[in-house]
């Protein structure tokens, strides 16, 4: 999109009043912008709001903010996308005019065209006209026709003299001209007006009754100009006489007022007695403009031959640039004098002297060296301070200038930013090194040690009661009575975080406005501080500049533009009456060069006679004209454009029915505005999903995913620029259908299988307790069982092991006392005993640990399961593999030895029964719980035959799985290996 920044200074003139266009700025669109060809052939704005394009490329609906394009790929009874001329009607319909010698128009609605075909010989233009009973009227092959219906029926011309007077009376007809006829329609009939002769470039082609009711006839010919029929007279309008071109194209009306026609290449408007040469954009010559029209918001469209899209928005904005004579445009300070001019000082570009038209290079440069000049100043005995490195300072600009040289305590080298004059003819000085007060005879200097917070000093301004108000980089001072005070802005924070202070205002009812550089606006009422910020509408926290026009309106310079709020607004926020407040902003958009102000210099703006408002930009100075700025009263309309789901686009019906199990929803919305169309801000809420506004600025879509079922109504509304909302807005309802088992009809059909259904669940739960029973009883017997089984393997081995091993003890021992007297026996017999009862120590130790490990005991179950592993690996032929995590603390301690045995039985099958070559155990946590897997590669086994299960002791090792509250899974078959896998989850408390 291109902004183009100029003075267009060219008058619309016409009788009823005079568009002039000073102060606007042009925007061009193309096709970067959406248009899907260069050439707009015509424009109109529709009663919904819309603008709409005639292009070589189809038909363009345009919102504002993007284009939308009908063309033959999405609209497929477009006849030509070369249209020329585009009408509505009052129904609301678009008429098309293709590009053509077929006698054909098209009535567009809603996506959808409808062809309307006039055959036959003669004019194959075709002109459209509705009366003022919305009857439709067409003339094509030099005829007349009325709509009826769906269908155009030709109407056949009267010839006869009191029809045609009573036509010239009649209000409500409309004019038609072909050939050498003119003709007006009379109720439902075509009644002939007059009829003359001529040569083929003489034959009229359209005719405008100009003002409307009045009698005064504009005709315009194939190529011989203009005929303007008045009071009986007739008057030849061509190029001999002051039209640009003798080729006529068109009529168009602007509310009544103004009368326009279409040249080749050129817009001319009627001033009352003949035609201007309309030229919008002067430094622009080459553009062919073929199209026109004023929106309602004011803003001006021209259609061009090849050039796309041109937008004329007014502007209360001007700029003083290079255009104007300045050789260096970042400006820093800038002051009004005495006789009118103004002096514009630069980044060392020297300093400017403007007299309102024009801008040169000042004189008093020939009296200074330095082009670096920081601050220019005027004060009341009409002296000119400059600062720079150093002040001087002079009676006038074309005199000589004096500086301070020994007597001054800065040493003429330091920056100096701003220069002031308090009440009493004190001149003050605001430097790098603090603030200097001369009374025209030496220096009084204040820095931090007097008090304040930085020695960098920005602002100045001295309130109605002779106190200073002192901006400097970190924070507010105040000067009373020769006292520095130091002014907490921000109370929280410490005097290193104070927020630096750029401008200083006192409005008339005394309050102090202090603009910081990234805190905002604060207002001051004796001890009291409040302050506002961007979350409480205020355009930008950066505020370097506070002027207040005629209106009762701040202006406010910042880095990201100029803005204005009304000072009224802002007391009545901070006052508690109302809870935001609406600024309006202007940056490039509006015909700044840069949007960017220059702060930290003062004098930094002045207000004229005129009461304009310059502001020093970083792209010249930018010239505020408060008196043209217009509110736009136009609340945007606002559209549901699109619906979008995962299947695509869904059909914009007054009711919208979606599935429960749609993904995601995407409403793409818009608001039609023209004049600032990035600045629009959109609400949106879903009721019964969300009640609450959700503010979303200039987005354009909504986005749901997953929507539950229930009945919903999306809702949209919009504001202007300016704060105008449309609270109407617009609406969908939607329905989520809910899925089966989600209905009433299932719900009910629950209740009656679930109430069918009760006696069955009674006597399966009581079936389930029956086997848990009888389970629990077989566990109990294989208990039981397992219990003597152990018993007779303790008594067995007590009586094989250590029974045995207590006889020799004791058989030894009686043997002993026979050789009491001989040392070398006794002391054999008492060796032999020792090793017997090592043997039993042994013995008792493998039955104990037979019982319950030692390693589980005393070093936890993952250390017993590590022993138990390591054995295994250590005494058998089978290649075994190993890993277990850290598993203490995850099953409870007094269930532990039952997850041990489990892996213990299934270590033992495999020594028993597998034959296999390789086995591995891997146990691992698993949140929340644990996983185990013993794996080997033998013979394997019908897990499903219960004789295996029994004799494998897999049972048991279920039982003791479930009482841990796991599965165990078994997959085997014969020779394929097996592998028993056990899952235990444990309760989050039993992990943590």
């Amino acid at each position: 999109m291109l902004y183009l920044y100029f003075l267009l200074a060219i008058p619309f003139f016409s009788e009823a009043q005079t568009v002039n266009f000073e102060n606007y700025v042009v925007t061009q669109f193309g096709l970067e912008e959406g248009l899907p060809q260069s050439s707009v052939n015509d424009i109109i704005q529709t009663k919904d709001g819309y603008l709409w394009l005639a292009t070589f490329g189809g038909i363009v609906r345009f919102d504002g903010n993007s284009f939308t394009i009908f063309n033959k790929s999405n609209t497929r009874q477009l006849y030509s996308e070369r249209i020329l001329e585009l009408y509505e009607d009052q129904r609301g319909y678009i008429w098309l005019f293709p590009e053509g010698d077929e006698g054909i128009i098209q009535r567009f609605k809603e996506g959808e065209a409808e062809t309307f075909r006039f055959p036959g010989t003669g004019e194959t233009r075709v002109e459209i006209n509705e009366d003022k009973r919305g009857v439709l009227w067409v003339s094509a092959r030099e005829k007349i026709f009325r709509l009826v219906g769906d269908s155009f029926i030709e109407s056949k011309e009267i010839n006869n003299t009191n029809l045609a007077d009573k036509a010239l009376k009649d209000t409500s007809g409309v004019w038609f001209a072909y050939d050498f006829k003119l003709l007006k329609t009379l109720g439902d009939s075509v009644v002939k007006i007059q009829e003359s002769s001529g040569v083929h470039n003489e034959r009229y082609i359209e005719v405008q009754e100009f003002p409307e009711n009045s009698g005064n006839l504009f005709i315009g010919t194939v190529k011989a100009g203009l005929i303007h029929l008045t009071n009986g007279k007739r008057k030849v309008l061509n190029a001999a006489n002051g039209l640009i071109d003798d080729q006529f194209i068109r009529f168009k009306k602007f509310d009544d007022e103004r009368l326009i026609i279409n040249l080749p290449g050129n817009i001319s408007v009627w001033n009352g007695k003949d035609f201007d040469v309309l030229n919008p954009i002067p430094d622009q010559p080459d553009i062919r403009y073929r199209s026109i029209l004023e929106d309602n918001e004011g803003n001006y469209w021209f259609g061009t031959d090849g050039d796309g899209l041109f937008k004329l928005s007014p502007t209360p904005i001007t700029m003083i640039d290079g255009e104007q004579g300045l050789k260096n445009d970042k400006m820093l300070s800038i002051t009004k004098l005495k006789d009118g001019r103004a002096l514009f000082s630069t980044n060392c570009g020297g300093i400017f002297e403007w007299d309102g038209t024009s801008a040169r290079r000042s004189t008093v440069h020939n009296f200074m060296d330095s082009d670096c000049n920081w601050s220019v100043f005027q004060d009341s005995r009409g002296r000119i301070w400059i600062g720079s490195l150093g002040v001087v300072y002079g009676s006038a600009l074309n005199e000589p200038m004096y500086t301070f040289e020994n007597e001054l305590a800065l040493g003429g080298v330091v920056p100096v930013f701003g220069i002031a004059e308090h009440s009493n003819g004190t001149i003050w000085i605001l430097t790098e090194d603090g603030l200097y007060e001369y009374d025209g005879s030496h220096f009084n200097h204040y820095t931090t040690e007097e008090g304040l917070y930085a020695n960098d000093t920005r602002a100045l301004v001295e309130d109605r009661e002779g106190t200073f108000w002192v901006g400097t980089r970190a924070g507010l001072n105040r000067i009373k009575a020769g006292k520095i005070e130091k002014v907490e802005l921000n109370a929280k924070e410490t005097d290193s975080k104070q927020p630096p202070v750029r401008a200083i205002y006192e409005d008339g009812d005394g309050y102090i406005w202090i603009g910081t550089y990234g805190n905002g606006l604060f207002r001051l009422d004796g001890s009291e501080v409040l302050n506002i910020t961007k979350e409480d509408g205020l355009f930008d926290d950066i505020i370097s500049h506070i002027v207040e026009d005629e209106g009762g309106y701040f202006w406010m310079g910042s880095n990201r533009g100029i803005s204005n709020v009304k000072r009224s607004d802002l007391n009545d926020f901070l006052d508690g009456e109302i809870d935001h407040i609406q600024s309006n902003s202007y940056g490039a958009a509006d015909g700044m060069n840069s949007a960017e102000t220059n702060g930290g210099f003062q004098p930094s703006s002045f207000t004229d006679s005129l009461g304009r408002i310059y502001f020093p930009t970083v792209a010249g100075v930018a010239v505020v004209n408060p008196g043209l700025v217009r509110k736009n009263e136009v609340s945007p309309r606002i559209y549901i454009e699109k619906l979008n789901t995962d299947e695509g686009p869904v059909e914009l019906s007054s009711g919208i029915s979606l599935s429960y199990n749609t993904p995601y929803l995407e409403i793409l919305y818009t608001a039609i505005s023209f004049s600032e169309p990035e600045k629009v801000e959109f609400r949106y809420k879903m009721e019964g999903l969300n009640d609450d506004w959700i503010e979303v600025g200039n987005r354009r879509e909504a986005l749901y995913s997953k929507i539950p079922p229930g009945d919903y109504t999306f809702r949209v509304i919009a504001g202007n620029s300016d704060g105008v909302w449309n609270m109407e807005g617009a609406s969908l309802n939607i329905v989520v259908t809910p899925p089966f088992w989600q209905t009433t009809w299932f719900y009910t059909l629950m209740g009656l299988l679930v109430a069918g259904a009760g006696g069955l669940v009674y006597y399966l739960r009581i079936e389930q307790l029956k086997r848990q029973n009888a389970r629990q009883k077989r566990f109990t017997e294989q208990l039981i069982e397992s219990e003597e089984q152990e018993r007779k393997r303790i008594a067995s081995e007590l009586h094989d092991s250590l029974g045995q091993q207590i006889l020799v003890i004791k058989n030894r021992a009686e043997l002993a006392r026979k050789f009491v007297e001989q040392p070398a026996e006794l002391d054999e017999q008492l060796n032999e005993i020792m090793q017997s009862a090592l043997i039993s120590i042994a013995d008792v130790r493998s039955i104990s640990h037979g019982l319950r490990p030692v390693h589980l005991e005393k070093f936890g179950l993952t250390e017993a399961l590590h022993n138990l592993c390591s054995q295994v690996q250590d005494s058998s032929s089978i290649e075994w593999s190993y890993h277990v995590d850290d598993i203490d603390e995850v099953i409870p301690k007094e269930k532990e030895i039952n997850f041990y045995r489990v892996i213990q039985e299934g270590v033992n099958n495999i020594f028993k029964h597998a034959q296999a070559t390789e086995a591995s155990v891997i146990i691992r946590r698993a949140d929340p719980g644990l996983k185990a897997m013993i794996w080997d590669n033998g013979i394997g086994f019908d897990p499903h035959d219960k004789l295996n299960a029994g004799g494998l002791g897999l049972s048991g090792m279920n039982e003791r799985v479930e009482t841990l509250g796991g599965t165990l899974m078994v997959n085997s078959g014969e020779m394929e290996g097996t592998t028993i896998t056990i899952v235990i989850s444990v309760k989050e408390w039993v992990v943590s």
